[in-house]
């Protein structure tokens, strides 16, 4: 049967893209007025962290970067700590998960964003049924060189729509921006 009011229908996806669009740039507004030139590196990547995580509405974000000088992870190195903010609170340094690790490495070999609306299809064994279920993982870029991986999660598969894809694309953008300025910043102290 054929929908009575199919307006009704595209007034409700305007209304909600309209809403998603909002909440994007709302997000890069908090992230772009971030002191990044009097803040250390941590505490702007704790403050991005919280914005991320509060916008996205993931179960998980978590920030990887890259130790100074390297470009780049060994191919069987171990990956180290993410910074990284659930639902239980505050950013904090600690292991990637599994599927995090799986795709950071994925991310930074790659250059690009690997992404997975269900992986509790990917062959890993054994199951952990606390898993990540839907992820996004965006290369982390400053003054144009990978330092890092900006990674969010949640436990419902397909959790992410188009916007979330393009926030954490955007988010990853600016944060690189951002750090490029505290860095620069933090270089000319010294």
């Amino acid at each position: 049967m054929a929908n009575k009011y199919p307006f009704s229908d595209v007034i409700l996806n305007l209304s909600e893209n309209f809403d998603d669009l909002l909440e994007s740039l709302s997000t890069l507004q908090r992230l772009g007025e971030l002191p990044a030139h009097r803040l250390c590196e941590q505490a702007l990547l704790e403050n991005a962290l919280e914005i991320l995580h509060h916008s996205i509405k993931a179960t998980r974000c978590s920030i990887y970067t890259l130790p100074p000088q390297e470009t780049t992870l060994l191919e069987n190195a171990p990956l180290g700590t993410v910074l990284a903010m659930d639902c239980n609170g505050a950013p904090q340094r600690g292991n990637a998960t599994r599927i995090e690790d799986i795709f950071i490495r994925a991310t930074l070999e790659s250059g690009t964003m690997q992404d997975c609306d269900d992986c509790t299809s990917l062959a890993l064994e054994p199951r952990d049924e606390d898993a990540e279920t839907a992820i996004i993982s965006v290369p982390l870029l400053v003054t144009e060189h990978l330092c890092g991986v900006v990674t969010t999660s949640h436990s419902g598969r397909e959790h992410f729509n188009v916007w979330g894809y393009r926030l954490v694309e955007m988010f990853s953008t600016f944060l690189g921006q951002q750090l490029a300025l505290c860095r620069c910043q933090n270089r000319s102290e010294f």
